[in-house]
């Protein structure tokens, strides 16, 4: 006599089986050979197969969330100090050698000052005029500068403390960046 039990018969008893005629069996060989399954939850069928369960989505790892926020909030703050200054490595050690040039300059008046020299006649009509815009310039970036660094470094400290992807998300939104008259 065969046996059948969920995905399976056989002409021997077996755990779990439950008894079956023989056109049953037939059947559910037939059924197995063209991709059904047998059940015997409520009495011996055999049907087609249950589809699977749709995956739920996973959300993404806290980690990596936060790894991603904080490298938007880099970016953001990039953006932030463009608004500023002018884009790119040479410039921005062009603008450092300057403001050094300006502090020397100021400081004792004597030495050479090529990147001061090269703006006489544009930016102010003497060395001392350009070395005094320049300074101001610099100290004013200075200001913004620092205020870009606090509300970046800030919003990254708190999408680090963040216990969840939204308080992550919350904490990345609420980063504000300075303006001008700040």
């Amino acid at each position: 006599m065969p046996f059948a039990a969920n995905g399976r018969v056989a002409q021997d008893a077996f755990p779990g089986a439950i008894e079956i005629n023989e056109q049953q069996y037939a059947a559910a060989i037939d059924g197995i050979i063209n991709g059904l399954t047998i059940s015997i939850d409520g009495g011996f069928a055999v049907k087609q197969p249950e589809k699977p369960a749709e995956p739920e989505p996973q959300e993404p790892v806290l980690a990596e969330v936060k790894a991603q926020l904080r490298a938007r909030l880099d970016f953001a703050a990039e953006a932030e100090r463009l608004k500023y200054i002018t884009q790119g490595a040479g410039q921005a050690m062009t603008y450092q050698a300057k403001a050094a040039e300006a502090k020397a300059f100021l400081a004792s008046g004597a030495g050479d000052f090529p990147l001061l020299s090269a703006e006489v006649g544009i930016t102010a009509d003497t060395i001392e005029g350009v070395a005094q815009i320049v300074a101001g310039a610099y100290a004013q970036w200075l200001l913004i500068g620092a205020a870009i660094e606090a509300a970046r470094l800030g919003g990254k400290a708190a999408i680090e403390a963040a216990n969840d992807a939204g308080a992550a998300q919350a904490a990345f939104d609420a980063v504000t960046w300075p303006s001008p008259a700040s």
